[in-house]
């Protein structure tokens, strides 16, 4: 039988909704090696990882 106690430590899924042009880019690019998907091309001038753009 295996026990596991404490936290585990897994990814975190965020959402952030707002209006356009208020830093919801911008604050999420500073959390710890965050992934864009990038639906409106908005992260281009930040140095982020990011998915291609969807396509469907």
């Amino acid at each position: 039988m295996n026990i596991t106690t404490g936290t585990i430590k897994t990814a975190l899924k965020v959402v952030i909704y707002g209006q356009e042009g208020v830093g919801k880019s911008t604050f999420a690019s500073k959390f710890p090696n965050p992934v864009f998907i990038d639906t409106e091309g908005s992260t281009k001038q930040l140095d982020v990882a990011r998915f291609d753009p969807p396509t469907s």
